[in-house]
């Protein structure tokens, strides 16, 4: 029996080579699409999720209110740990780790073997106790207890010491300081967003560190739980300790901190942190993908029933002779599910095909190494019997219901005729084109809010500076001299120095000044610069006067302060020049000038208090230089000739202001690549269907299109008889799917705090292209139906 269906089916494909085609395309396509999307969704969603007992370790993070605001960080003292451990029963381990990130980076020496390294952590003894790495050489308990001890990956042990057994008990020397290998660690076994290639002992770089103190707030900190259950336990008792400990010095001080914690698994999902490690991306995001990923499967799908229905007629007489021969309806059902079946296997084996064929292009789109190893996969093979399981119920239920149904008597006698079937077609592409028409809007804004942030002036000369990174005491001590040098060159108009990435400012104070209240203190951004830091960046002036007439610049504190930064303190910028402000007491200072806002960190948070402030300063994490970008090469080669002069020991690497603003955007770019090509395939899909089911249409209309003609109809009232009804569906689908984008896409854009407004002309445009595409899909075959010559369909007659 089950032979007799198959020959069947097989038949029937071959019998209408045209429509499987459509068909098998359209499912191929979309599972291709699927498979794709899942595969990124899925790698997304592992992060952090291979560590054994994940779902007992916690990261601590901070939250700062003063003076109504209120600031939800990443990083916490380190104190807290302190306190876990001694004074919270729930806690069973307990680590703080601190980035080497901002403007740092390490310049590692074996023998004849340098490379720059990045991924640069220094943590405390419990670090590897908490997330449990394999270790080829060494051990958790004691890799990190000593001074100069470092921890390397075995990547990372191989790129130095070729074999990674070599590395341990070796001596390397980082940024002029030796360590002592006292570890190996296996790579990472899944995604991290604490990825490293080497890990130093905390007390390296800070000695003994003084754990009795709520400041400074400059670590990562997490904790491993009894039991996942104690979580909310845990968080009470921390910050009824801090108000315990430290709560009548925050009213006298005017501020408040308390603290959160959250599972590991959720880090690299939660955006609204600052401070934060980078590289993340939103639930919602992840959600909207997956939701792309169904609505191209349903398209897929409402082409299959479409076709299968809209030629039923075709196969009327099959099913009425089948149940006159004594064939039961459960018997049509299950042969038209296999003819289904079949055709979902054999789309299903392409769309993996398809998929791995496009692999590459995607990865390099999304910034991935995803790939399809169905043998070492055991998951994504279940997910691929799950497509063709799905696939075939969703899109041979109806087909089979339906066709089964036929009455053979009306069938043989000629006095059938289908009944229903056109609504239900109609509801279907109203669907699929309702999916388009929301897609093409999301993508609209989605492209425009990008455009938005990259093309927006945000308030300083990104395109005319340039910086290098001075991660070193070498490069730090040669600073004068550099600057000194650089000023002299040709092409380059200014030249600072800082602390912190203009793009992307940290470090955060809790601001007071002459004339507020005593227990009142503003949350400020801030970073330290020279005498030239005002026209090296160009920031517009709104009162006062920058550094360079400050000949007491280097030794007494002046700040410029930027225009929210004022209105916060309750002043105009008039006002605020000379007034006695610091970041802290303990940098008090002068305000010399007020600068109007610009963006020192992503378009998705607000602009906030800021300050760069003058004085005694250590030393300098970066130099930034103003160049005239059209003498950019030759001042390049001259930089680097100083630079290889002054700091033999490094590479000379420069970079670009405007390509460090675009990274910030990274993420939110590749996610607008995606969505786009996932749209365009979702809009070709669903095009593919409709040209088919318009040339059935067309095909089932053609004695009556030759009898219109014989009666003197002309072309154009043809196609437009022809066309009509597909741009009224079109029209449907426009206002069920534009109010639906409209309350997704404004969510969407309220992760920005600065945004573009939805303007009707978005849903005015897709509108405008489903109606286009839609016409121009159907319009091919009303043109040939209406060429025709009318003797051809009339002969018979």
């Amino acid at each position: 029996m089950f032979k007799n269906y198959i020959n069947i089916a097989i038949r029937s494909l071959k019998r209408q080579k045209a429509y499987s085609l459509i068909n098998i395309s359209g499912l191929s396509v979309g599972i291709m699409a699927c498979i794709i999307i899942l595969l990124y969704v899925r790698n997304e969603s592992s992060y952090e999720k291979f560590y054994p007992d994940a779902d007992k370790i916690y990261r601590i993070t901070s939250i700062y209110e003063t003076s109504g605001q209120t600031e939800h960080i990443a990083i916490a003292p380190s104190k807290v740990t302190q306190v876990a451990l001694e004074h919270i029963p729930e806690t069973e381990l307990a680590t703080f780790v601190f980035d080497w990130s901002v403007g740092r980076e390490f310049l590692v020496r074996y023998e004849d073997k340098t490379f720059t390294e990045t991924d640069v952590f220094y943590a405390d003894s419990s670090f590897f106790k908490v997330f449990q790495y394999r270790f080829l050489d060494g051990n958790a308990s004691n890799a990190l207890l000593e001074k100069q001890s470092i921890v390397l990956t075995e990547s990372t042990a191989q790129k130095y010491f070729d074999n990674a057994a070599d590395a341990y008990g070796k001596t390397i020397n980082a940024n002029g300081n030796d360590y002592v290998v006292t570890g190996v660690v296996a790579n990472a076994a899944g995604n991290t967003a604490l990825d490293f290639d080497m890990v130093i002992s905390m007390n390296s770089i800070f000695g003994q560190i003084d754990n009795s103190r709520w400041f400074p707030m400059n670590y990562y900190s997490y904790v491993k739980l009894t039991d996942e259950s104690a979580a909310e336990s845990f968080k009470s008792k921390l910050n009824q300790y801090i108000v315990d400990d430290f709560g009548d010095a925050m009213t006298a001080e005017g501020f408040k901190m308390s603290f959160d914690i959250a599972p590991i698994t959720v880090m690299h999902f939660d955006t609204s942190l600052g401070s934060d490690y980078p590289e993340k991306i939103s639930k919602e995001l992840l959600f909207s993908l997956v939701a792309i990923a169904a609505f191209i499967l349903l398209i897929a799908c409402i082409n299959y029933i479409n076709l299968s229905t809209a030629k039923s007629e075709k196969r009327a007489k099959e099913v009425g002779i089948r149940k006159v021969m004594g064939a039961h309806r459960r018997q049509l059902i299950l042969q038209f599910y296999g003819e289904t079946f079949m055709i979902t296997l054999l789309s299903v084996v392409i769309g993996v095909v398809l998929a791995e064929i496009s692999m590459p292009f995607f990865n390099q789109m999304a910034g991935t190494q995803l790939s399809i190893n169905l043998q070492s996969d055991p998951s994504l093979m279940l997910i691929l019997i799950g497509f063709v399981l799905v696939i075939s119920f969703i899109a041979g239920s109806y087909p089979a219901s339906f066709l089964s149904s036929f009455q053979p008597v009306k069938v043989l006698k000629g006095t059938f005729s289908v009944k229903g079937g056109n609504v239900f077609r109609r509801i279907l592409v109203t669907l699929q084109f309702t999916v388009s028409v929301f897609l093409i809007t999301g993508t609209l804004v989605i492209f425009y809010q990008l455009r938005y942030v990259q093309n927006t002036d945000i308030g300083y000369d990104q395109d005319q500076v340039v910086y290098l990174k001075l991660p070193d005491r070498t490069a730090r001590n040669a600073y004068n001299s550099l600057k000194a040098q650089f000023e002299t060159i040709t092409g380059v108009e200014e030249v600072t120095g800082s602390n912190n990435e203009i793009s992307n400012v940290l470090s955060g104070w809790g601001a007071v000044m002459d004339g507020l209240p005593k227990n009142v203190s503003i949350s400020f951004r801030g970073m330290y610069g020279d005498q030239d830091f005002l026209e090296t960046f160009g920031f517009d002036l709104l009162a006062g006067e920058g550094f360079k007439n400050k000949s007491d610049w280097d030794s007494t504190v002046y700040y410029l302060v930027n225009k929210t930064g004022v209105e916060k303190l309750g002043l105009t910028p008039e006002e605020a020049v000379g007034k006695h402000f610091g970041i802290e007491e303990s940098m008090m200072g002068t305000i010399s000038g007020v600068v109007d806002d610009f963006h020192f960190t992503s378009f998705h948070n607000d602009i906030e208090p800021w300050a760069v402030y003058t004085g005694p300063q250590n030393y300098k994490q970066l130099l930034y230089a103003k160049v005239n970008m059209s003498r950019i090469e030759s001042v390049k080669a001259e930089m680097g000739k100083v630079w290889t002069n002054l700091v033999p020991n490094r590479p000379f690497e420069l970079r670009y202001v405007d390509e460090a603003v675009k990274e910030l955007y990274e993420k939110d770019k590749q996610l607008s690549q995606i969505i786009l090509t996932f749209t365009v395939l979702a809009i070709a899909i669903g095009c593919l269907g409709l040209f088919g089911l318009a040339s059935y249409l067309a095909e089932k209309r053609t004695k009556e299109i030759g009898i219109r003609k014989v009666l003197g109809a002309d072309v154009s009232k043809i196609v437009m008889m022809l066309s009509k009804e597909y741009v009224r569906i079109i029209l449907i689908s426009n206002l069920i799917g534009w109010p639906i984008a409209y309350i997704a896409m404004s969510r969407w854009l309220e992760g920005f705090a600065y945004s573009i407004n939805l303007s009707w002309y978005y849903f005015l445009i897709a509108g405008l292209v489903t109606v286009m595409v839609a016409t121009l899909t159907v319009s091919y075959q009303s043109v040939k139906a209406a060429f025709s010559n009318p003797v051809d369909s009339l002969r018979n007659e």
